[in-house]
């Protein structure tokens, strides 16, 4: 038995969640017998076999119990404001209206009809082109029907 009752399929139990890295309460969604054999954690909703509660487990995860080195912090710019900036730079190019027929170079600017304004960030080999757009990058093909010269 454990703490929320007999273990049964669709009921609550507390097992160990590798995404979480903790104990937490799951929903049993298979059973081996009398015994849980497949969870849902109710925190991140991935499924997994069930895992023994870290009170359950004595032996196990010892090494997790031991400090860890802090991460380095990361700095992270929105989509928008990179887009922004990279925009201010470049208001004096003209605006290519984009077209798959076109072939595009490393910093032109492009109108797009459903994405907006756009930079060609990176131009691929395969007739592809990256795009930083305000809201993502894009990838799109270019050149298609253009004779090579």
């Amino acid at each position: 038995m454990n703490l929320y009752g007999a273990a049964k399929v669709g009921g609550d139990i507390l097992a160990y969640c590798g995404k979480c890295k903790r104990d937490l309460a799951h929903v049993i969604i298979a059973m081996m017998g009398t015994k849980p054999a497949r969870v849902i954690c109710k925190t991140c909703q991935s499924p997994h076999n069930y895992r023994l509660g870290e009170s359950g487990s004595s032996s196990r995860r010892t090494s997790s119990l031991a400090p860890k080195a802090p991460r380095a912090t990361k700095t992270f710019v929105k989509n928008s404001e990179y887009w922004e900036q990279k925009m201010a730079t470049k208001k004096q190019l003209p605006m290519k209206p984009y077209k798959t027929q076109e072939l595009f170079q490393l910093g032109d600017v492009i109108s797009h009809t459903k994405f907006g304004l756009g930079i060609v960030e990176e131009v691929k080999d395969n007739g592809k082109i990256v795009v930083l757009f305000r809201d993502e990058e894009r990838t799109l093909i270019h050149g298609m029907g253009a004779s090579v010269r």
